[in-house]
C-alpha cells in the first residue's frame, strides 16, 4: 500500500493499519535494529526493539511530522536500539555516527532538525554511487564494513576510505550551509 495512504491511517487511529506497518516494514526494521544489537544482544532482545518501535509509532501517530514513514520508522529503530545497548553497558559499533537522528521538543529544533535532515539527504545523495550506497549501508543501517564491501565487491578498505572522504564532503557540505559541525554530532 501507499506510504503516504498508510501514514494518513496511522494518524486517524486507524487500528488496522498496525497489522499492515508490521507486515510491510518488519523485516526493514529487523535489519536496523539487528545490525546495531547483534554484537551485543541476542534475537529476543533485538525482536523486543522491533516490536517496541511500532508501538512508539502507534503511540505517537499523532506527532509524526513527516511524509515518509520508513524514514521515521528506521529513525524510532536506530533510537530505541541505541537505547536498548545503554542499557545493557553495551558499546554502539559506529564510534562516528554523524548522522545521528533525535527527536526533538521544542518546534524551533524541530524546525531545524527538518531543516538538517533535508539538507544531509541532498548531501548523501550528492556523492554519487558507489559512495552513496556504502554511506546509506554504513549510518543508515549499520550494516558492517567487511559486509558492505563483500556486498558490493570491493575490499574492506575501499569502504572505509570511502566513507571517511564522504564524511569529509558532509562536512563541507552542512559547513557552507550554515551548520557548524565542530561542535555538534550531525
Amino acid at each position: 500500500m501507499n506510504e503516504k495512504r498508510l501514514l494518513r491511517r496511522l494518524q486517524r487511529g486507524d487500528e488496522s493499519v498496525l497489522p499492515e506497518l508490521i507486515r510491510q516494514y518488519s523485516g526493514y526494521a529487523y535489519a536496523i535494529a539487528s545490525n546495531i544489537l547483534s554484537h551485543a544482544m541476542g534475537e529476543e532482545d533485538i525482536e523486543e526493539v522491533v516490536s517496541d518501535s511500532f508501538l512508539s509509532i502507534w503511540e505517537n501517530r499523532e506527532n509524526i511530522e513527516t511524509e515518509i514513514l520508513k524514514a521515521y520508522l528506521a529513525a524510532v529503530v536506530r533510537n530505541k536500539a541505541k537505547t536498548a545497548l545503554r542499557k545493557h553497558h553495551a558499546e554502539e559499533p559506529l564510534e562516528d555516527d554523524i548522522l545521528q537522528i533525535s527527536i526533538p521538543n521544542q518546534p524551533e529544533q524541530k524546525i531545524l532538525l527538518s531543516e538538517l535532515r533535508e539538507i544531509a539527504h541532498d548531501a548523501v545523495d550528492s556523492l554519487g554511487e558507489p559512495d552513496r550506497e556504502i554511506f546509506q549501508r554504513y549510518y543508515f543501517l549499520y550494516q558492517k564494513t567487511e559486509d558492505i564491501a563483500e556486498t558490493l565487491g570491493l575490499k574492506d578498505a575501499t569502504v572505509r576510505a570511502k566513507l571517511s572522504r564522504g564524511r569529509k564532503r558532509l562536512k563541507v557540505y552542512l559547513t557552507e550551509r550554515g551548520f557548524d559541525c565542530e561542535d555538534t554530532h550531525y
